[in-house]
């Protein structure tokens, strides 16, 4: 018999909506939905109400609850590193925090040392990393230990909303509609856009280039993209990305090595439908890979198993903060490229 695990979630919005909780409507034998917590009042009752859950506009109802087993925070990302912290110190098994795990290095050496102390289970929701189809080639392009040559990651989607509408019913805010963001230097929304978007391929990136390396290019493509190049000893990294577009989600990354190539194309996280499409190329032709379960089935699965004991992390948390370091490094490396070509 499967152990059956609770969940509290911090922040009702729309991931927590289309992608949190549909995920887990398909593993009913493993997760609960215990508590759902927003700091809109209606649209905690309305998310909770369709789980089963009790709302909660107080993130300490969900944090403290000794019922509650395991945290997903899909708050605004100031509040993550604090959030992650106060539920390991909860004694909570697990949490599962929406990138980035902090906005700081400081943040990130405080969560490493809590976890220690408290042995929690943190995973971070960089769902393109425990994709099954990306997973298997993955796989096949260590069996062949290529030079790796080129990476490219190429990100172009419609607005958020159309695909949580694939997705469900979303429960808005009723607050006053955001206005213009506020005015800011492109060095700072530069930044701001990468720790925001490309942080949900640097786990790929590194695991192909290593290290950030010197920023060749840098450019803010409005009103939220970017174009970057990066070189980094014998492999070149191109990084491209713009939202909102009207036109498919097109999500891809690819690898080129001396012998091999390696060509993913993601499915949209806001729908269930299934693995990336993943190929694996060489000079005898190609192998291709995908299945039932996006990113998330396997993350969700995966965190289970850790925490009932039945699988090791496959993605230990010094790994998961590297991959952050990396993504800081990142970003300020091409804000001050941007700043000082400006």
């Amino acid at each position: 018999m499967t152990d059956k695990l609770s969940i509290g979630f911090l922040g009702g919005g729309p991931v927590t909506q289309a992608i949190h909780l549909p995920v887990l409507a398909t593993m009913a034998d493993r997760w609960r939905v215990a508590r759902v917590m927003d700091i809109n009042l209606p649209v905690a009752q309305a998310v909770a109400a369709r789980c089963g859950a009790e709302a909660t506009t107080d993130p300490l109802q969900v944090i403290e609850d000794p019922a509650i087993d395991a945290v997903a925070i899909c708050s605004p990302n100031a509040f993550h590193a604090e959030q992650v912290i106060a539920a390991c110190r909860a004694g909570k098994r697990a949490v599962l925090c929406e990138k980035p795990l902090a906005v700081t290095r400081e943040e990130a050496d405080a969560i490493v040392a809590v976890a220690a102390e408290t042995n929690t289970a943190i995973m971070v929701g960089t769902m393109h990393r425990y994709d099954p189809g990306f997973r298997a080639a993955l796989a096949a392009w260590r069996e062949v230990q290529d030079e790796v040559v080129a990476v490219r990651s190429n990100i172009y989607i419609p607005p958020n909303g159309a695909l949580v509408d694939f997705a469900t019913q979303e429960v808005p805010s009723d607050g006053p509609p955001p206005g213009p963001p506020p005015a800011a230097p492109d060095p700072i929304r530069l930044r701001n856009t990468i720790l925001a978007l490309a942080i949900h391929d640097v786990p790929l990136i590194r695991t192909f280039s290593g290290q950030v390396g010197e920023v060749l290019s840098a450019r803010r493509i409005p009103p939220f993209g970017y174009s970057l190049f990066l070189g980094n000893g014998e492999t070149s990294v191109d990084m491209k990305a713009f939202m909102p577009g009207q036109w498919p989600a097109s999500w891809t990354f690819e690898v080129q090595g001396r012998d091999h190539a390696l060509h993913v194309d993601f499915s949209p996280s806001y729908v269930l439908a299934g693995s990336a499409t993943a190929t694996f190329t060489d000079r005898n032709g190609s192998r291709s890979f995908r299945f039932g379960d996006n990113g998330y089935q396997a993350q969700w699965l995966h965190l289970h198993d850790v925490v009932t004991g039945t699988s090791a992390p496959e993605v230990s948390l010094a790994d998961a903060v590297e991959d952050l370091q990396f993504a800081i490094d990142l970003a300020e490396r091409a804000a001050h490229f941007l700043e000082a070509n400006q």
